[in-house]
């Protein structure tokens, strides 16, 4: 079983987990900068690029409101809102008292999913997802595709 058939690094903290079949893309932050033009990429990603991922995804993770795994600008781009609502893909986003990001998408008419914490959530027959909140804000996800295990951390303290 090789991990690199499973997991494909694209830039930041954003991989693309994927059984073949779904794919799961966690926090894509490909453009411009954050933290009010303190943080930039190393690289950023050709918009043809990023077009292309999205055709390989069913499911996007967001592991926490910063904007370098929560990108306002990337959601907010025409071509890339137009090529997710066309896929039907899916945010998926931790259950919040504020709902301040489910409003977020919800407002700007994307289909978002509020994962509960502890809770499996199938994605495919053989690839399900848990979240563990870690703090006030971040979170990390266990994901099992087939037997392989994967924690997905990003910036969550365990």
């Amino acid at each position: 079983m090789m991990l690199e058939n499973y997991i494909k690094f694209i830039n930041h903290a954003s991989v693309l987990i994927s059984n073949g079949k779904v794919g799961l893309l966690s926090d894509p932050w490909y453009f411009g900068d954050a933290f009010h033009k303190g943080w930039s990429l190393m690289h950023e990603n050709r918009k043809s690029d990023i077009l292309k991922i999205l055709d390989e995804v069913g499911y996007i993770w967001i592991s926490h409101e910063h904007p370098d795994h929560f990108s306002v600008p990337f959601f907010l781009d025409t071509e890339i809102k137009t090529k997710i609502n066309e896929r039907g893909i899916k945010i998926l986003f931790q259950e919040t008292i504020d709902k301040r990001v489910y409003n977020f998408f919800k407002n700007s008419d994307y289909q978002i999913i509020e994962l509960s914490e502890n809770k499996l959530f199938s994605l495919d027959k053989d690839f399900e997802i848990k979240l563990h909140k870690s703090h006030f804000y971040d979170s990390a996800l266990i994901i099992k595709i087939n037997e392989l295990n994967i924690l997905n951390l990003n910036d969550c303290p365990l």
